[in-house]
């Protein structure tokens, strides 16, 4: 039986999507940036509840993908891919579990952990050190992948572009790196320029 969804940060991100889309769309700056933080505010609190203090789960089937009953750190691992860890966050969330998603793909000839996450049409992929034991990596290594992640996509901004497309390329990636709170904040700031511009 699915556990009932009595988290609020269930409903508030998926409020919180379905509303930056709407206010973008109108170009009302101001509540695009309630609703990022909205947004935030509702990732952060899925990410506290999944940093249960247990050790990281290691997918590799796609048995396991429905199957996972509790929350918490989870790092699918080939043969399996990224789609799959979006489709186990997706599963996580419609069955009201907290869960931090992460995908490793196989050691490049250099010898380093490509880690690869997906957000709205884009891919993003970093290179980090393998875990000390890849079966069993620790909480601090995963914590560490996911800041890598999001910071590449910060340093990724184009500055020299506009700024409303410097914020869409941050909304875009919000579900590849959605516990890197930076990019939220960032956007934010994003959204407050181009709402002093138009007036």
């Amino acid at each position: 039986m699915p556990r009932k969804k009595i988290q609020p940060w269930f409903k508030n991100e998926a409020t919180a999507v379905v509303a930056i889309d709407a206010t973008r769309a109108s170009k009302n700056w101001s509540a695009l940036a309630t609703e990022i933080q909205n947004l935030s505010a509702a990732r952060s609190e899925k990410a506290k509840q999944a940093h249960n203090g247990k050790s990281v789960q290691v997918i590799d089937t796609a048995e396991e993908l429905g199957v996972v009953k509790e929350d918490g750190r989870y790092l699918v691992r080939p043969p399996l891919v990224a789609r799959d860890a979006a489709l186990l966050e997706g599963s996580l969330r419609a069955r009201g579990f907290s869960g931090v998603v992460a995908c490793r793909e196989p050691i490049t000839s250099l010898g380093y952990c490509p880690i690869v996450a997906l957000g709205s049409g884009v891919t993003v992929r970093v290179q980090v050190e393998e875990p000390k034991n890849p079966n069993k990596p620790a909480c601090a290594w995963f914590d560490h992948v996911l800041e890598e992640l999001g910071h590449h996509v910060v340093e990724s901004i184009k500055l020299d572009s506009p700024k409303v497309r410097q914020l869409d390329y941050l909304v875009a990636h919000f579900s590849a790196i959605p516990t890197y709170t930076q990019a939220y904040r960032l956007a934010i700031e994003l959204c407050r320029a181009l709402e002093s511009e138009s007036v």
